[in-house]
């Protein structure tokens, strides 16, 4: 059985720690820059830094932060290292065998990923979301609770898809936006852009991240 160390004792670790393989996979514990608890959900927050852990490539690793670019930062850091990533598929996931993953993502409870679908590295497929064929999803992307993304859609990096939100096929969403909770997004979204309503209209330009 190899060990794990998971990075974030937050609220989105609930849902990890829910859908691990723990035939193959066991929690070492912890990671958690900023808790200043002795554990969380049953397990011990051992290290705040990932100096502070002996021979890291004896370890599999998995990023349980929500935000995106906190997320790609400790994506980066474990890749510069050349330390194991896994994914975290919950047993009630679907995953087309014709689909394309990468690593460090998580595909929460009842989630679907369809025929030709493509999800970049370390990426959030939240618990009933819906990635429908042919869509190209990138890096660092969270797809939220219950949100559609039909088919042929192109996310781009660093974008947050917010809960119950619908995009239609054919889209195109940029890099490191922004889908409001709910929204119907019916044309383009460039990038930094948020957009929230039905159906989604622009609410703001941001600044791009990195």
């Amino acid at each position: 059985m190899e060990r794990l160390i998971v990075i974030g004792a937050g609220g989105y670790a609930k849902s990890v720690l829910d859908s691990i393989d723990y035939y193959n996979y066991q929690i070492k514990g912890f990671l958690d820059e900023f808790s200043q608890e002795e554990e969380h959900l049953g397990h011990p927050i051992i290290w705040h830094s990932l100096d502070e852990v002996q021979a890291p490539e004896k370890y599999f690793y998995f990023i349980a932060i929500g935000n995106n670019e906190i997320r790609k930062k400790w994506f980066d850091r474990l890749t510069e290292r050349k330390l194991r990533l896994i994914n975290v598929v919950d047993r009630s996931a679907i995953i087309s065998p014709e689909a394309h993953i990468g690593t460090g993502c998580f595909f929460g409870k009842m989630s679907v990923v369809n025929s030709k679908a493509c999800i970049g590295d370390d990426c959030i497929i939240n618990t009933k979301s819906l990635v429908e064929h042919g869509c190209k999803v990138g890096n660092h992307v969270n797809i939220s609770t219950n949100a559609v993304i039909n088919g042929d859609v192109m996310v781009g990096e660093g974008t947050f898809i917010g809960t119950c939100s619908v995009t239609l096929g054919q889209t195109s969403i940029g890099t490191w936006s922004t889908v409001g909770a709910g929204a119907v997004v019916t044309k383009d979204v460039g990038d930094a852009i948020t957009v929230a309503g039905v159906p989604a209209k622009f609410i703001k330009q941001k600044p791009t991240f990195g």
